[in-house]
């Protein structure tokens, strides 16, 4: 058995690279910029020890995501090599050996079949394959890394080392606190430990929220405790509404979980507002959700099966905790935070098939696990391709999930920068209809409306974007924009005054340039206010116009 885990692992990694090599050279995308390409700090030795106080997001603490292990893994990466194919296999070695160590949980209760079946399932489960080509994914499979090593060494029971481990599943992201009152849960209802030993052994996981909560402190500030601040409505409408709206939504997502596992027949990169709406009492979606967590339940509670009872632990825990009920988190629905969960879904369902199994012809049923399991891999190797590449990814979104203002508006912004203006207005207009005043979809709107030579119909739609741009992430773009409108409609001093608030908003992406750029902008502001073109040179000069060309689009 002890060699078992190791041939799982470098089969997982053979069959990985075949089945995502030709996606590991992709560029970065989406949030891969403000975490990882728009980082220069991460691109120097010192990183190596300064990725303890980097917030998560560029530049966004008040986000309150703390995860410097994965930081430091990036940063390791960097020092070396620019190439994301080589981050990417670090993701697949990840990948391969949260497999084998899931084979060796398994493989203590099932017989070898079995055991690689839960094995390669979880390998290859259409829905997980994001997370294992994403690079910022790689703070989900490094978190479940540690999680196993913790749970594997629980079960040996060396508790201080498990709690180290825990430690460090911490430190890869903040998702891994569910394992707190995982151990408790394993200690009582798998181990049989009385209560006052389960509290003893809990309390070594207890301890290391110590020194865990002081590095967040020192690098978070008091955002280490109020990230729900920074949530955005449209991207996390969950954290705008009442416990009873969250309650019902959760019991919904965890019936689209569960339908997605196992028939990922519609996955998206993006579920924002308003794609799963809050359900009614009649929603079928809630009602199947209820129906499938109270039987789930009623199986944990009838089930004397050890390995029962754990899967449904591992499964139920860490749902709870991205199901948005009572801890609001900063998204609302997303494949990705299945990772774990998708593990002990996956390992109940296969012990329940078990038991059907033996009444079953055992020819049938292996060749059916064969049609599922290629089905799975030709999912995957689809759902790869669409997380390697942006504008495939923000494609997908708007076909999968139609009814999501984020995914229409930033279609919108795709097609407004190949300068595909009449599909650009056909999102945009999509956008704005399910959330009017997105400050994305605006920005667009406004620069289409800027293009059409509607001046001030452009400026109230730039002013409407930044009154709702409650984050202010996207106010010196705002800024910016309105100045250079303002320089068209020949209103120099209006233009003058939007540059100078540009200048007073935080920079995101390369900053050093786009503090450049803004100086440079209000440089040439002046000059036109002061009628001396000259003020710049010639090149200077060029480069503001180029840059009014590219934010209007021309």
């Amino acid at each position: 058995m002890n060699r078992e885990p190791l041939f799982v692992f470098f089969i997982v990694l053979f069959l990985s690279l075949f089945l995502f090599g030709n996606v590991l050279s992709a560029g970065y995308i989406l949030d891969d910029h403000s975490v990882i390409e728009n980082r220069p700090e991460l691109r120097t030795l010192p990183a190596l020890y300064k990725s303890f106080l980097m917030p998560w997001h560029q530049n966004q603490p008040e986000q309150g995501n703390y995860r410097p292990l994965t930081m430091l893994t990036y940063a390791f990466s960097l020092v070396f090599s620019e190439n994301t194919a080589f981050m990417r296999m670090i993701n697949l070695l990840l990948h391969a050996a949260n497999t084998a160590m899931i084979f060796y949980l398994v493989r203590r209760y099932f017989p070898r079949q079995a055991a690689y079946f839960v094995a390669f399932g979880f390998a290859f489960l259409p829905i997980n394959a994001g997370t294992v080509v994403s690079l910022v994914g790689r703070s989900d499979l490094l978190s479940v890394f540690f999680i196993f090593l913790s749970l594997i060494l629980f079960f040996s029971k060396k508790y201080w080392r498990s709690a180290v481990s825990f430690f460090f599943a911490l430190l890869a992201k903040e998702f891994s606190v569910f394992l707190l009152p995982s151990v408790f849960l394993l200690s009582i209802f798998v181990n049989k430990d009385r209560l006052n030993k389960a509290l003893k052994i809990t309390a070594y996981y207890f301890l290391v929220l110590i020194p865990y909560f002081a590095l967040r402190y020192l690098t978070l500030g008091t955002q280490a405790f109020k990230s729900q601040s920074s949530v955005d409505p449209i991207i996390g409408p969950l954290a705008f509404v009442g416990l009873k709206e969250r309650i019902l939504s959760g019991f919904a997502y965890f019936y689209l979980y569960v339908r997605k596992t196992f028939f990922p027949f519609d996955l998206s990169p993006d579920y924002s507002f308003n794609q799963i709406p809050a359900p009614g009492i009649l929603s079928v979606d809630l009602i199947a959700g209820l129906a499938l967590f109270s039987v789930i339940v009623w199986v944990f509670f009838k089930n004397k099966n050890n390995y029962i009872k754990e899967a449904l632990i591992l499964f139920l825990v860490p749902f709870g905790l991205i199901s948005n009920m009572f801890l609001v988190t900063t998204g609302t629905f997303a494949e990705r935070w299945w990772y774990l969960p998708s593990f002990g879904l996956l390992w109940l369902a296969v012990a329940l098939g078990l038991k059907v199994a033996r009444h079953s012809s055992q020819f049938a049923v292996r060749g059916l696990l064969l049609v599922v399991m290629g089905f799975y891999v030709f999912t995957s190797f689809s759902q790869a391709r669409v997380w390697t590449d942006e504008r495939r990814l923000l494609m997908s979104a708007a076909e999968n999930s139609p009814n999501s203002a984020w995914a229409r508006a930033n279609l919108a912004a795709v097609y407004f920068k190949e300068k595909k203006f009449e599909l650009a207005k056909k999102e945009v207009k999509q956008a704005l209809e399910i959330a009017e005043n997105y400050p994305v979809a605006l920005n667009v709107h406004a620069k289409l409306l800027w293009q059409e030579g509607k001046f001030g119909d452009a400026e109230q739609a730039f002013v409407l974007a930044l009154e709702h741009d409650i984050n202010k992430r996207n106010h010196r773009d705002l800024y910016r924009s309105l100045s250079f409108l303002s320089i068209e409609s020949g209103n120099y001093d209006k233009a003058s005054e939007y540059i100078n608030q540009t200048l007073s908003n935080k920079a995101y992406g390369d900053i050093e340039k786009t503090v450049y750029l803004d100086s440079l902008s209000a440089i040439y502001i002046n000059g036109l206010m002061a009628g001396d073109p000259a003020i710049l040179s010639e090149q200077e000069n060029r480069i503001v116009e180029n840059l009014i060309e590219h934010i209007k689009g021309l």
